[in-house]
């Protein structure tokens, strides 16, 4: 990896490790380890898929802890694509949705939202902490042509 990538993923690593240090959490290496995983690579991931990127730090459980800390501090977003498998995304306040091939199980990012509109008009009838999810599923290109 290049210094210039590198540094790309760098002030979101800190600034992760800022979140736990205001929340009063300890940084612990399976956290930092799992954070440097989110914010360098592209996810969402299943838990199994960061065991095995952390495995010599930590078991299958410490990733599952690590990952609800992270979750209820805002670093981790859970996504669920109904095939029964959690998978969790660096969460940087920027959201998006997905678009995940039925057949190869890639996932795409879609960088525009155009329910946020709705959000806001449920957060006028007086709703709080709103939230919506939406994902698109499909057969990509390379699969129709398998």
């Amino acid at each position: 990896m290049s210094k210039a990538h590198s540094h790309d993923h760098q002030a979101p690593y800190d600034q992760a490790l800022s979140t736990l240090r205001a929340a009063r959490l300890k940084i612990t290496l399976p956290r930092q380890q799992i954070l440097r995983i989110l914010t360098t690579e592209h996810g969402p991931f299943t838990m199994e898929e960061l065991h095995q990127r952390v495995k010599n730090a930590c078991d299958l459980v410490t990733v599952y802890r690590c990952l609800a800390v992270l979750e209820d501090v805002g670093l981790v977003r859970r996504c669920d694509f109904g095939d029964g498998s959690c998978r969790y995304e660096f969460h940087q306040g920027s959201h998006h949705h997905h678009l995940i091939c039925r057949r190869c199980r890639k996932i795409e990012t879609l960088d525009i939202c155009l329910i946020e509109e709705l959000e806001r008009d449920v957060r006028q009838k007086g709703y709080e902490d709103v939230s919506h999810a939406l994902e698109f599923f499909g057969i990509c290109p390379a699969c129709q042509k398998g």
